[in-house]
């Protein structure tokens, strides 16, 4: 066999981290930094949903300190990090998706952009929709997306005023395609907070228990049995769903044209969190990813036609790209009383 002519680039994805623990005793963050490759040709990207609950609130906000507390954290966790680093926000970081959320996120991009001194650390930058390329290297392009922009609440920028180089939706779409067709020799890697496809809550995934037992679906052991009138929560998030479930008007539009345009680009990956635990999607010639139990855990459903692979256990997922192969692997925390390990490794086509 011929060997690899060039050093592999790793891709550590890993979402919804904001409530880790700062004081140093994180398992998910000491195993991620197990993995640290000594190689600068790596990067690594956090999807969203930095801090919990409500991003960083203003200076006199009771939420504050902690707010900082863990921003400042991914600063000294990551000072060890050869490679790129980068952040996009998800609805948490828009303060739940509330009207002001606006305001914000851009506290939270300049609070880390000083943090880093890196002007490139969050993207897409200053709340805009994107695309932003970023990272372009050898047969590797990286994109990101905000999905927030289009679910959020009061007001979102577009247009050069704001820094953003779609005026528009369509411009959006046109930009993100024009992207895909310029790099479509390349393997392509778009990030975004908010899942295509998903089997779990979100993607209005439920199991039998939460007809029965619907509190279930917010606490593990909440076994309150409501038969009937249980199903009407699952049935909802299903037929119509919050903003930040796939089955709302809004997020059906996104994800609409989004399939759409990826389904153009045979081997395209998607990465996102936004769920609460680790999938690995294939549909349509495209890999998705869902990386999105940083800090927090909720259930997948047992089976699905294109779930490859779902399990709801705190991790991320590390992509290793070689000249001629992709190798996805899932490392996750077992228990407190057993070893870390990779659960599950597949070579991406």
């Amino acid at each position: 066999m011929k060997a690899e002519t060039s050093e592999p680039f790793v891709l550590f994805l890993i979402g919804d981290t904001g409530e880790l623990k700062t004081d140093g005793n994180d398992a998910v963050f000491n195993l991620l930094k197990e993995h640290f490759p000594s190689t600068t040709n790596s990067m690594i990207i956090f999807l969203g949903d930095l801090v919990y609950p409500n991003g960083l609130p203003p200076e006199n906000h009771s939420l504050r300190k902690h707010a900082e507390k863990v921003l400042t954290f991914y600063h000294s966790f990551l000072k060890d990090f050869k490679g790129e680093k980068r952040f996009i926000s998800g609805n948490h970081d828009w303060n739940k998706g509330k009207p002001n959320g606006y305001e914000y996120v851009l506290r939270q991009e300049n609070y880390l952009t000083n943090l880093f001194n890196d002007k490139t650390i969050y993207q897409p930058s200053s709340g805009c929709p994107g695309p932003i390329l970023i990272n372009s290297s050898g047969h590797i392009a990286i994109i990101a997306i905000n999905t927030q922009w289009w679910l959020q609440d009061g007001f979102k920028p577009a247009g050069k005023q704001f820094g953003c180089s779609a005026n528009n939706e369509q411009e959006f779409f046109a930009e993100l395609n024009n992207l895909l067709f310029t790099h479509r020799e390349k393997k392509i890697i778009v990030v975004g907070h908010t899942p295509i496809y998903s089997y779990s809550m979100h993607g209005g995934r439920y199991k039998f228990r939460h007809h029965l037992f619907p509190l279930t679906v917010y606490r593990k052991n909440a076994w309150l049995p409501l038969p009937l009138i249980g199903s009407l929560l699952p049935l909802y998030r299903r037929l119509y769903g919050a903003r930040e479930d796939i089955t709302h008007p809004r997020y059906r539009r996104l994800r609409a044209e989004l399939k759409l345009i990826f389904s153009q680009y045979p081997g395209l990956i998607y990465a996102c969190g936004h769920e609460h635990n680790l999938q690995h999607i294939t549909k349509n010639g495209n890999h998705f990813i869902v990386s999105g139990s940083g800090s927090k855990v909720k259930y997948v459903v047992d089976s699905g036609k294109h779930l490859n692979f779902g399990v709801d256990k705190r991790g991320f997922f590390k992509l290793t790209f070689f000249d001629k192969k992709i190798v996805c692997e899932c490392f996750v925390i077992k228990s407190n009383y057993l070893p870390s390990e990779c659960i599950y490794r597949v070579e991406l086509n």
